[in-house]
C-alpha cells in the first residue's frame, strides 16, 4: 500500500494543488472568409469578453478555466459559438466557417469511435 502510494505522489500532489494564475496567449487561425476583428474569445466562468490584436490576445485567469471562440457582440446579426477549450498558456484557437463547430465535434468523436 504504501509503495503504492509512493510510486503515484506526484500525481496525488498535482490533484491537490490550486490552479495555478497565468496569462494565456490566445492565437487565432482564422479560416473564414471574415475579418479576425470581428472574432473575440470568451471566459466561460466569467462571461467576459477579450478582443484580439494581430490574432492574438493575452488574457489573466486561471490554469483550465474554459474559454472559446466566438464573434464580438459587436457583430449582433453573425453567430459563431466554438467549443469551449482548457486554458493554457499558449493555446490556438481555429475559426472554421465551413462547418459548424459543433457538428465538426460530433463527426469527429463518431470518426474515432468507430475505428
Amino acid at each position: 500500500m504504501i509503495l503504492i502510494i509512493v510510486s503515484n505522489w506526484q500525481n496525488l500532489k498535482d490533484g491537490f494543488k490550486k490552479p495555478e494564475l497565468i496569462i494565456a496567449k490566445v492565437t487565432l487561425n482564422n479560416e473564414c472568409s471574415i475579418l479576425s476583428d470581428a472574432f473575440v474569445v470568451i471566459h466561460q466562468k466569467t462571461k467576459r469578453i477579450f478582443n484580439f490584436s494581430n490574432n492574438l490576445a493575452r488574457i489573466k485567469l486561471y490554469e483550465n478555466d474554459m474559454i472559446r471562440l466566438a464573434i464580438s457582440p459587436k457583430y449582433p446579426d453573425y453567430i459563431y459559438n466554438g467549443d469551449f477549450f482548457k486554458a493554457k498558456k499558449e493555446i490556438t484557437l481555429t475559426a472554421n466557417c465551413e462547418t459548424d463547430p459543433r457538428m465538426k465535434s460530433i463527426f469527429n468523436s463518431m470518426r474515432d469511435q468507430f475505428k
